[in-house]
């Protein structure tokens, strides 16, 4: 084998590799002989085939394998050889080949920069006191409380209104005709946030106890017998209960309830909980400018081909004009990531 530099030019290489007729032709007679151990040729004892009728009958096909072989060698020895540190896949080009002739192929290889990298003592970093207060705790606690579904039974007489809890059983119709999935029991929604089905909720105000309520609705798009999207559909609603929300008291118990021991207890949890929050949003803006100070510091040349993939990674969702009209803000994120991907990868190997 014999491997030449055709070009450089920047980060990009082109390597010539010749590879002699001879060697390919030594790797077919192993592979031929190998293959003569397991054929089975009418006419012939197994493993007595001769070598020129195994070459007529599979030569094509062994050469193809052989080639392939060749290749993947030859080209991981040239790259070798030559030093180079490559970024992403080569390419290859073959030039002349065939059974009987030598091989010339060319090899076009991105390569990775070299970087100078440079002191990072002088890099600037805030190093964060995070200090919750009992204000805080108390705040984020009451907010816990007021998620807690808790509701208290109303009297017979009280009617239904925002924010209250409703149970109901329904059949519904459309058309007058009953439907798969019209019909539902000790359904629970409350009043006012209209996660039912649009337009249910407001319906069911001033029901009481025991009231029967007929209730006009459409159907969602997201209704799952789709044959039945957007019709209109008759809802006869036999009312269980109402009840009325009940403020959480925020004790031992409320805390118990949350798995801690008391409301001592629950205070250093969540004091815990908001002091990690602090901290994980601190430590990404901490990251940012350490990456942003480390970018700055290094002048590096980038790998066009790496550029374009991470680019395309950035890219893939969006739709062609999104693509056209955030070209520049994508190309100037690629270029940032693979430059302080190839500082980072220099950092590591220099620390191993």
């Amino acid at each position: 084998m014999k491997v030449t530099v055709d070009s450089k030019k920047g980060l990009k290489t082109n390597l010539k590799v010749f590879v002699e007729k001879k060697t390919i032709e030594e790797k077919m007679g192993v592979r031929l002989t190998e293959l003569s151990k397991t054929v089975n040729l009418k006419g012939f004892r197994p493993g007595k085939v001769p070598a020129d009728v195994l070459k007529r009958q599979f030569g094509k096909a062994v050469y193809g394998e052989v080639l392939d072989q060749i290749l993947k060698e030859t080209s991981t020895k040239a790259i070798e050889e030559k030093k180079i540190k490559v970024a992403g896949q080569p390419k290859l080009d073959l030039k002349s080949y065939g059974e009987g002739k030598d091989l010339n192929y060319t090899l076009e290889i991105d390569e990775l920069p070299s970087i100078k990298l440079k002191s990072i003592e002088n890099i600037k970093f805030i190093d964060y006191e995070i200090k919750v207060t009992e204000k805080e705790i108390e705040k984020r606690i009451d907010d816990i409380a007021k998620n807690q579904n808790n509701f208290k039974d109303k009297n017979e007489n009280e009617t239904a209104k925002n924010g209250d809890l409703v149970a109901f059983d329904y059949d519904a119709t459309i058309e007058n005709k009953s439907f798969e999935g019209g019909q539902g029991k000790n359904t629970q929604i409350v009043l006012g946030k209209d996660l039912f089905i649009k337009g249910f909720d407001k319906q069911l105000l001033g029901v009481k106890k025991n009231q029967v309520k007929e209730v006009t609705a459409t159907l969602p798009e997201n209704y799952p017998k789709k044959e039945f999207v957007n019709k209109k559909a008759n809802f006869k609603c036999k009312i269980l209960n109402v009840k009325k929300p009940e403020t959480v008291k925020v004790d031992d118990q409320f805390a118990k309830n949350l798995g801690a021991k008391d409301l001592k207890d629950l205070k250093q949890l969540t004091n815990k909980q908001i002091e990690n929050q602090y901290k994980m949003s601190l430590e990404e803006l901490s990251k940012e400018k350490i990456l942003n100070q480390l970018e700055k510091m290094h002048d590096v040349q980038l790998p066009d081909n790496l550029v374009q993939q991470e680019l395309t990674i950035i890219s893939q969702h969006l739709k062609k004009e999104d693509k056209e009209k955030n070209k520049k803000e994508s190309e100037k994120i690629a270029k940032k990531r693979i430059k302080l991907g190839l500082i980072l990868n220099e950092l590591g190997e220099r620390t191993i």
